[in-house]
Parts: structure tokens; sequence; C-alpha cells
């Protein structure tokens, strides 16, 4: 009777070492890098960056929810925003939109990397995620447009906005212009030309003109 008890009885979990007695047992953080294969001040380094959730009180041997562990493990090894934009074929600023939309989550108490796991599910879904282009005011024209319309290079009319020589307003990280006002500085920039083309030198006494 107790073999057949015995032969009922769930097999143990090398991982826990004994049987598991619910499906989504509670792990310690030795075991949490035992899944992960890092260290133990890696895993703790998790934890306090909220990569890895912490559960019961400050002193619980056993923090951890094994599917969470996985979970992060199955997230893979964080990449830059710059191999994440390889992946995507997206320029780099693209994909920093879809960090900034909240499409593409960065690695908790990191500044730029990204799990490839999530990048993996964007390239899946791709064709939603459209590059998102900058707007300005309605009817505003952007540096480029304003640079053609005044005969200037486009980096000279960002240079002239930022020094608040050309009236302009920054949205959505670039410079906007009013295609009036910019027409109205060409026009005035034209007359200062003409002016001068046609402004008579001044003679020196004594001098006989021609």
């Amino acid at each position: 009777m107790n073999g057949d008890n015995e032969a009922g009885e769930p097999p143990v979990d090398p991982l826990l070492g004994q049987p598991r007695m619910v499906d989504d047992p509670r792990i310690s953080l030795s075991q949490g890098a035992e899944v992960l294969g890092k260290t133990l001040a890696q895993v703790r380094r998790y934890v306090a960056q909220g990569r890895l959730p912490r559960h019961g009180p400050a002193n619980n041997f056993w923090p951890l929810l094994l599917s969470e562990v996985e979970a992060l493990r199955a997230k893979g090894e964080p990449i830059s925003l710059k191999d994440a934009a390889r992946k995507l074929s997206r320029s780099l600023a693209a994909t920093k939109e879809l960090v900034a939309d909240g499409h593409l989550p960065l690695v908790p108490g990191t500044k730029s990397p990204v799990y490839p796991a999530d990048v993996a599910a964007i390239a899946d879904t791709h064709s939603r995620w459209s590059i998102r282009r900058p707007s300005g005011p309605p009817g505003y024209v952007d540096s480029k447009q304003a640079a053609q319309i005044l005969g200037l290079t486009g980096p000279y009319v960002t240079q002239l906005a930022a020094e608040e020589k050309l009236p302009a307003i920054f949205q959505d990280g670039q410079w906007w212009f009013d295609p009036d006002q910019i027409e109205l500085v060409r026009r005035a920039r034209r007359a200062r030309r003409h002016r001068t083309v046609h402004r008579r030198p001044t003679q020196p006494r004594g001098s006989t003109s021609l």
C-alpha cells in the first residue's frame, strides 16, 4: 500500500528539490539565478531594477514566482535600440518613436536597451506600426521648405530659428514656420539686396566723375 502511495506521488522537481505542489511555485533568488543562468548578484539587481517582481515580505526566502522568472528568460538578453532598429528595418529615430508611443518598452531600470522578444513581437506586426512623421501647426512648413522659400540651407534656417532671428514654433522635435511670415522675410531680404546693389557709391571730394 505504501508502494502505491509512493507511486502516486508527483515526481520531484529538479529545481525545487521536492514535488511541485502548485502550478506556479514561489522560488528563492538562488533558484531564480539557476533558471536564468545568472549569478545571484545579477538576480538581485534585476529585482532592484524592477525587471523581476518581488513577492511577500522583505525577509521572504521565496520572493519570486517561477512563471515570472521563466518569462524574463524568454525575453532574451537585452539589446540596444540601434540593434533593435536594425532588426526592425527602421531608423533609430523611428524606433525611438515606438518607445515614446509605448509600443516598445525599455528594459526596466535602463535608458535604452530593449528585450529581443518585444522587438520580435513588433516585427510580427510591423505593418501596424507605421513611422510617425513629425507634424507642426496646420499650414506651417518645416525648415527644409522654409529654406527653399528663402534661398538658404536647412541647417542655417534651423539655426536662425533657434537664435530667435526667424519667427518659428518648436513642435514635435523640430522647427515649424508660418509660410506667410517666411514670405515677408523673403521680400524684406530681397528689398535689402536690391537697395545694396543700386546704392550709388559715394565719391571722395575733388574726384571727377567720368
